[in-house]
C-alpha cells in the first residue's frame, strides 16, 4: 500500500522538526553562532556609523616594545602606576604576561607597585587562547570558569581574570563579571572590570555585590548578566581620544619615551603634562602589545567597550526563549505552503524568509541592543526549503507513474476486449454475395 502524499508530508515535517530541536537542544551549531552578526554588521561598523563618542572615565595607556622582558615590563608598570597616581588616576589595571615567572627582583617590584594602592592585576583568560588544551573552551561552558592566580598565590595582591571572549571582526564582546574560581584554592574570582569598578567606587573587597533582576549592582552602576552568567555588549563606544599618551621603549638609551595624543580640535598634540592630568579620576588600563600569546586579542579595546557599556548602561539583552515556538510555527507554515503551492515558490519563500530572519536579528542588534541569534531558526527554514520540494516532487512523480500505469492497464484491457469481440462483428461471406 502506497503512502498518501499528505501523510508523507506530515512524516517529513516531523523529521525536520526533530532535527531542528536536536540541533537546538544539544547546541550542535554553536560554532556558527553570532557569525550572522558579523555578516550583517560589517559594512555599518566599517564606516563607524554605529560608534558613539562618549566621555567615560576609562583610558588605555599603550606600551610599545615587544622585545621587553617580564622584569622590564614590571619596572615600566611601576613607573607608570606611580605617575598615574600622582596625576589623580583612581584605578590602574596592570595585565600580567602569560607564563609569568616570579623571582626575587620581580617580587620586590610587585611590592613597590602594590604600595601605590591603586593597582589591580589582570590574569589572562583562556577563551582566546592558542594553547591546544584551551583552544576549544567556550565562554558558555561553566566548567571552563577557572583562572590561575597570576603569581601562583605566593603574593597577595588585588587581581581579577580578563574574561572577554572576542572573535576576529565580530561586533560582539562577551565576558563573565563574576563566577570564576581560582584553580588551587577554589575561591571566587571576578573579572578585572568588576574589581576595578568596585575600587573606583570605594566598595570594600570583602563586601558582597548585590543582584537585582539579573543585574550586578556596583555602586550607582549595574552590569546586566544573562541567564548563562555571561554579559553581552557590542562595539558601540569610543572616547574622544583612544588614549591620552603612549609609551615606547628607546632601546638605545634604555629609557622611556612619551607620545601625547593628537587633539583634533586644536590640530596639534596635547602637552605631556595635560596628557597625564587627563587621567585624573579615571580607570586606566596598561596595554602592552607583547603581553599575550594571541596578539589579535586587543584587551584595551575590549575593556573600552565593557566600561563604556557599564557607565552608559548599554548592555545587550538576549532573547532566545522563543526558539521552540518559532521552529514549530515555521515547520507547520512551510509544510502547508509547500503542499499547496509550486516547488519553485516554496524555495523562493524559504530563501527570502531565511534572509529576513538574519536581517531582523542584525536590526535588533544594532538598533535596540537585542541579541537574537537566528542560526537555529534558519535551520528548519533551510531544511523545509530543500526537503519538502523533493518530497512533493517524489510524491507527484509517484502519482504520475501510477496514473500512467493505470492508463496503460486500461488501454491494454480495451485492446484485449477489442481483440476478443472482433471475429463476431465481421460480415459473413454468404451475406456479402447476396
Amino acid at each position: 500500500m502506497k503512502t498518501p502524499l499528505v501523510l508523507r508530508y506530515f512524516l517529513w515535517s516531523m523529521l525536520i522538526f526533530a532535527v531542528s530541536m536536536f540541533c537546538l537542544s544539544f547546541r550542535v551549531l554553536d560554532s556558527l553562532r553570532y557569525k550572522t552578526l558579523i555578516t550583517g554588521s560589517d559594512m555599518r561598523y566599517a564606516y563607524g556609523q554605529d560608534i558613539k563618542e562618549i566621555e567615560f572615565p576609562f583610558r588605555v595607556l599603550p606600551i610599545w616594545g615587544p622585545q621587553i622582558n617580564q622584569e622590564q615590563y614590571l619596572k615600566i608598570a611601576r613607573n607608570l602606576v606611580h605617575r598615574l597616581k600622582s596625576a589623580g588616576a583612581k584605578v590602574v589595571i596592570v595585565p600580567v604576561p602569560d607564563f609569568f615567572m616570579l623571582s626575587p627582583q620581580t617580587n620586590k617590584t610587585l611590592e613597590q607597585i602594590e604600595a601605590d594602592s591603586i593597582v589591580v592585576f589582570g590574569a589572562p583568560g583562556a577563551f582566546n587562547s592558542l594553547l591546544p588544551w584551551e583552544r576549544d573552551l567556550q565562554i558558555e561552558n561553566k566548567n571552563a570558569w577557572w583562572a590561575k592566580h597570576p603569581f601562583s598565590n605566593r603574593t597577595k595582591v588585588p587581581w581579577g581574570v580578563m574574561s572577554p571572549a572576542i572573535r576576529e571582526n565580530s561586533p560582539l564582546v562577551r565576558f563573565v563579571p563574576v563566577g570564576f574560581r581560582e584553580n588551587d584554592t577554589g575561591e571566587p574570582v571576578s573579572d578585572v572590570a568588576t574589581v576595578a569598578l568596585r575600587r573606583f567606587f570605594g566598595i570594600p573587597d570583602c563586601e558582597e555585590l548585590p543582584f537585582s533582576r539579573s543585574r550586578l549592582l556596583i555602586g550607582p552602576l549595574s552590569i546586566l548578566i544573562a541567564q548563562d552568567g555571561v554579559s553581552y555588549i557590542r562595539l558601540a563606544h569610543q572616547p574622544r581620544r583612544q588614549s591620552e599618551i603612549s609609551v615606547a621603549v628607546n632601546y638605545a638609551t634604555d629609557s622611556l619615551e612619551y607620545y601625547p595624543a593628537w587633539d583634533q580640535s586644536r590640530h596639534t598634540t596635547i602637552t605631556t603634562e595635560e596628557a597625564w592630568l587627563n587621567h585624573k579620576g579615571s580607570i586606566v588600563m596598561l596595554d602592552w602589545n607583547g603581553a599575550y600569546r594571541n596578539q589579535s586579542v586587543y584587551y584595551g579595546w575590549a575593556y573600552q567597550q565593557i566600561f563604556g557599556s557599564a557607565f552608559s548602561g548599554a548592555f545587550l539583552t538576549t532573547h532566545n526563549e522563543w526558539n521552540v515556538l518559532l521552529i514549530t510555527t515555521i515547520v507547520v507554515l512551510l509544510s502547508v505552503f509547500s503542499y499547496a503551492f509550486r516547488n519553485g515558490l516554496t524555495v523562493l519563500i524559504s530563501f527570502l524568509l531565511a534572509v529576513a530572519v538574519v536581517l531582523i536579528s542584525v536590526w535588533l542588534f544594532i538598533s535596540y541592543n537585542v541579541l537574537f541569534e537566528p542560526i537555529y531558526i534558519v535551520v528548519p527554514i533551510v531544511l523545509c526549503g530543500f526537503i519538502l520540494p523533493l518530497v512533493k516532487l517524489s510524491g507527484e512523480k509517484r502519482i504520475a507513474e501510477e496514473k500512467i500505469k493505470s492508463l496503460e492497464e486500461e488501454n491494454q484491457r480495451l485492446l484485449d476486449l477489442q481483440r476478443s469481440v472482433s471475429p463476431h462483428i465481421l460480415p459473413s461471406p454468404n451475406r456479402k454475395m447476396q
